[in-house]
């Protein structure tokens, strides 16, 4: 009887030791804010900051593919509590993706082209802000060589303790010249931003980071249905 007991009571101890496990993982850091200048800037860096996207095929079998970058840098300006300018700069070589033949192959000339084109920016021109930490941020973004008028919805939150950010949004790679593969894989990618989380393997300023082993990310909680997307951003606290 006692050891029925035992296992009942593991049981139902059991899925709440994973609730919290999970909910523990997604938790993002604040990111320190500093006087740089006469501004406010919040620096980004792989250490508080992931970029990641996933890439699905086309069909009833979208069989979706993570990656992401692991280089880059960018800055937020901050101004009476919120976000006024965003830029960005990324090494396209950088990419990771959880297969070494896919990694290898998004850098080819079918998608990014990486030794023709190594670098991409994202330069705000406007932040629109809206109610309950929200905002709309456009600028250009320049990507595989082509520069274009781009915008993306974000949610941000800013403390004593640091800044928070997370967007997610859709890319369209064929306005950006990257038109081939169209047949296999789908030409809107899901991105997603997350200031205050660490990029993948790498280490944060707190000693936060993730495993480099670790098969997951901030995209964990995607689900698929046909050949839709759904991201479930990290929760922020």
């Amino acid at each position: 009887m006692h050891k029925l007991f035992l296992a009942i009571l593991l049981l139902i101890l059991l899925p709440l030791s994973v609730v919290t496990a999970q909910e523990t993982k997604t938790k993002s850091t604040p990111v320190s804010v500093n006087s740089t200048n006469g501004k406010l800037i919040c620096e980004l860096a792989p250490s508080n900051t992931s970029i990641e996207f996933i890439g699905t095929h086309v069909g009833d079998k979208p069989k979706p593919r993570l990656g992401g970058f692991k280089k880059f840098k960018g800055q937020v300006e901050i101004a009476d509590g919120k976000p006024v300018a965003l830029n960005l700069d990324m090494e396209i070589t950088s990419i990771w993706t959880e297969f070494d033949n896919l990694t290898k192959h998004l850098m080819n000339a079918d998608f990014f082209e990486a030794n023709k084109f190594p670098k991409s920016k994202f330069e705000s021109s406007s932040i629109k802000i809206s109610k309950d930490g929200n905002c709309t941020i456009q600028g250009k973004l320049t990507l595989h060589g082509v520069e274009g008028d781009f915008e993306f919805p974000a949610k941000y939150q800013s403390t004593d303790q640091g800044f928070l950010l997370t967007s997610e949004f859709k890319l369209d790679r064929t306005k950006f010249g990257m038109t081939k593969m169209t047949e296999g894989v789908e030409a809107a990618v899901s991105v997603s931003m997350s200031i205050g989380k660490p990029t993948k393997g790498v280490k944060s300023k707190t000693g936060n980071g993730s495993d480099a082993s670790e098969k997951k990310s901030s995209l964990d909680d995607s689900k698929i249905e046909g050949d839709k997307v759904t991201i479930s951003l990290p929760a922020m606290t």
